[in-house]
């Protein structure tokens, strides 16, 4: 039996990295950096509260519960069963990969198929509100008015991504003879099932989550360094000039192809490039939503990572990202003429400083409270219309 083809290429490329690795060391080292920078100031606070409210939620059974009473919202509108509902909440409001990570962990306790992980994770692994209204609207645009254009968007192909993927799907009725029954069902077998103590379920809650936010870190890590090898070695970086004359070719202004370059690799970058380029501010805004859509080689593969950890197919999340770029080019060009007065007049009054890391973790900490609050009620009024309709 001969090698595999792929593990054969992936061997090369590893290779030709370590040897990149002893020749460029500084790029290394400052590639390396920035990406722990990035990691420790945005994704580790943005993240961290989600990761261990997924976990006490579902150990104490609160998801099973809401799942129940969502059951007929979430397979009317996307055919997926009630427990999607809290990626869905979540996945609107974390930001990268928490949509992935939710829809494997969902997947892993058996509340949702594979199939439909796949398909939960194509449209809810989104950027997070604090990223698009604070960073790329404030930080990077100099404008705030145009944050709320981004992110409704960047939702709204999100969410048609998930109803177009459930078209799909045969749908499934939803039972609304006693939603109430079925959902107190689910909460006592989620406490008969899991006997750990609230000592026990704090340390695997906050350990899970530790050791989730370390492996996005190696990934955030790596490719920052892949990415600062490609600004600085010069074979790389002749082959970025290289699809820069291909997007040319295509139609791309030449002053956002390296947005586009960067944003394969890594969304914030991208979108930083895309905001300085000298561009009509409706291609810097086309091109960013693109970058959203895809949001980057780096959480591409972290997405994979989860997804392929918890046994669950990669082709409907890949897919996802492609139709979720092609409606947010339709919607931005469908809407961007009625808000363009507007979004052009920029208000750059004052220099914009980063959040810190506190700020940070208490916005995130508010939005996860939001998110998990504006479910149960969500759950209890879908459980009183369910019972007005028997």
């Amino acid at each position: 039996m001969g090698p595999h083809p792929k593990k054969t290429i992936l061997a090369v490329i590893i290779t030709l990295f370590f040897f990149l690795m002893i020749i460029y060391p500084a790029a290394i080292y400052r590639g390396a950096t920035n990406g722990l920078g990035i990691w420790w100031q945005i994704v580790f606070p943005s993240l961290l509260p989600f990761f261990i409210t997924t976990e006490f939620l579902l150990a104490l059974g609160v998801i099973q519960f809401c799942g129940a009473l969502l059951e007929p919202v979430t397979q009317k509108v996307f055919r997926l069963p009630g427990a999607a509902a809290f990626a869905i909440a979540v996945g609107y409001t974390s930001g990268y990969p928490m949509g992935a990570v939710i829809a494997a962990r969902l997947k892993s306790q058996e509340l949702l198929s594979a199939p439909q992980s796949a398909r939960l994770a194509a449209f809810t692994n989104n950027a997070s509100p604090l990223f698009i209204l604070v960073a790329v609207a404030v930080g990077m645009h100099q404008n705030p008015g145009l944050g709320p254009f981004l992110a409704g968007i960047h939702y709204l192909s999100n969410i048609f991504t998930g109803i177009t993927l459930g078209l799909f799907v045969r749908p499934q009725p939803a039972a609304v003879s006693n939603p109430w029954r079925q959902a107190v069902e689910a909460f006592a077998r989620t406490h008969r099932s899991d006997l750990r103590n609230t000592g026990q379920l704090a340390g695997d809650a906050i350990r899970h989550a530790v050791n989730s936010l370390f492996v996005i870190a190696g990934f955030i890590c790596l490719f920052a360094v892949v990415l600062q090898l490609f600004n600085e070695v010069p074979v790389l970086r002749a082959l970025m000039q290289f699809c820069g004359n291909l997007y040319q070719r295509a139609g791309l202004p030449p002053e956002l192809w390296p947005a586009l370059g960067a944003g394969f690799f890594e969304a914030t970058l991208g979108a930083k490039t895309a905001a300085a380029a000298s561009a009509p501010l409706i291609e810097k805004v086309l091109i960013t939503e693109v970058i959203f859509a895809w949001s980057g080689l780096s959480v591409v593969m972290q997405a994979l990572g989860f997804l392929s950890a918890a046994k669950v197919p990669v082709g409907a999340f890949l897919l996802g990202r492609l139709i979720q770029a092609l409606f947010a080019c339709a919607l931005t060009y469908l809407f961007f003429p009625f808000f363009a007065p507007t979004l052009s007049q920029a208000t750059a009054v004052l220099p914009f400083t980063p959040p810190s890391f506190t700020a940070t973790l208490a916005g995130a900490t508010a939005l996860c409270l939001a998110a998990n609050l504006s479910l149960v009620a969500l759950a209890l009024l879908s459980g009183l219309l369910c019972d007005r309709l028997r």
